[in-house]
């Protein structure tokens, strides 16, 4: 279990290359689900910090309050909640600072969307549907449960996410199912897009095999399923074979996505290159 530790900031609205909002809004550093192949592991200013990734989780208590002063100084017309934390992580339940936050955001018009993978969204309904939340990218998944246990544990079950979108959708919330990351041979999104017939769009991300600790995702995926690391290693080596594969996935979700009938984007990282945090280009 992570260590809980109630901390004092000096700033919530923070400048962001992420083309989602003019600032984004963490409500905490650190995070519960502690993903093995979470990008933010990797971030510069968590990199610095002594603890690892998943052992703690520093509750901003005073982000309410910053948030009402620095909304009237900098005066944002839209900011993104969620860049390098889960907002509404399990502790959220008893903290709720993710809800203060929202209820402030609503208050000032300020328009959010919202980076996350948790259920307990849905407890916020009310607060998302006052016409000031731009959009939700919700992360889903589909690998088998014995590897899910090993690369996210502590993340909220993939079939009980899926029934929270369409819930969501379901009351007018504008909804993005993000499929990722593509494990190689092992992501499963056969008949995926049609698991949220209401969805507007569905995106995808291919795993980024420039994260830093991509050989202990490799070895993860290799105890499980030992005829695949060398795949895996050819396609961290071998820019021909990498290509080839990421097109053959993007033929396949075309595929789907026509039996679906479903709009739908892609995101293959190109071989060797680092997320560039551009959400809203066309990626298919």
């Amino acid at each position: 279990m992570p260590e809980f530790r109630t901390v004092k900031i000096s700033r919530i609205l923070n400048p962001t290359s992420i083309d989602l909002g003019e600032y984004v809004i963490n409500p905490y550093m650190g995070c519960e689900f502690a993903c093995l192949y979470c990008y933010v592991r990797f971030n510069k200013v968590i990199s610095r910090k002594k603890d690892p990734w998943g052992t703690y989780v520093d509750i901003r208590v005073n982000a309410p309050q910053l948030l009402e002063k620095e909304i009237l100084l900098k005066k944002p017309s839209s900011v993104l909640l969620g860049s390098t934390t889960e907002c509404f992580q399990d502790i959220e339940k008893k903290y709720k600072i993710t809800k203060q936050i929202l209820e402030i955001l609503n208050r000032y018009k300020v328009y959010f969307t919202i980076l996350t993978r948790s259920t307990y969204l849905r407890e916020y309904i009310g607060l998302l549907n006052k016409g000031f939340c731009k959009k939700i990218y919700f992360t889903i998944n589909n690998i088998h449960p014995s590897l899910k246990a090993r690369l996210e544990g502590k993340s909220h079950p993939y079939d009980e996410r899926f029934k929270v979108i369409n819930e969501l959708i379901d009351k007018g919330i504008d909804i993005i199912p993000y499929f990722s990351p593509i494990l190689p041979w092992v992501s499963d999104f056969k008949g995926l897009l049609s698991e949220f017939p209401k969805a507007r769009s569905i995106e995808f991300e291919g795993l980024n095999f420039r994260v830093g600790n991509i050989e202990k995702i490799i070895d993860t995926i290799s105890s499980l399923y030992p005829h695949l690391r060398p795949r895996y290693e050819r396609l961290l080596k071998d820019r021909l074979y990498y290509n080839e594969f990421w097109n053959s996935v993007k033929k396949d979700i075309l595929k789907e996505a026509k039996i679906a009938k479903k709009n739908y984007n892609v995101y293959i990282h190109n071989f060797g290159s680092y997320f560039n945090n551009a959400y809203s280009e066309k990626l298919s």
